[in-house]
């Protein structure tokens, strides 16, 4: 059988808003995120690489679905944070955007976490 090397579906799901109440009188309150290090709506702090996401490319406005990922420089002895795009393969390189700010480049691409699910086939022999 014939597999394309890495296949990518985008399944749309509706997101669960939590509802918080207040613990003095009952009713039902928004409650500001103000612990942490929040960008987007997600703790940067929390983040576990590697990690899916959607961003917008900075040209086009369009937006796609890549992988977030940290990886060391040797040259400058800090961490990047890269994004990969994973909707279709290429023979060139599918690094698209590196930085050393997890937070401005989160910013500057308006990142979303994703949840997803890989599966790997393995060949029988």
């Amino acid at each position: 059988m014939n597999r394309p090397y890495l296949e990518t579906k985008i399944v749309k799901v509706r997101s669960e808003k939590k509802k918080e109440y207040c613990p003095r009188c009952g009713s039902e309150i928004i409650m500001e995120k103000a612990v942490g290090n929040w960008v987007n709506g997600e703790c940067i702090d929390k983040i576990k690489f590697p990690c899916l996401c959607s961003y917008i490319v900075v040209l086009t406005g369009e937006k796609r679905y890549g992988k977030l990922d940290k990886g060391w420089d040797d040259i400058a002895y800090k961490n990047n944070y890269i994004i990969s795009n994973i909707e279709k393969q290429t023979t060139d390189m599918s690094i698209l955007y590196v930085d050393t700010s997890l937070k401005k480049l989160m910013i500057n691409l308006k990142i979303k976490i994703l949840k997803g699910k890989i599966i790997i086939f393995e060949e029988e022999k």
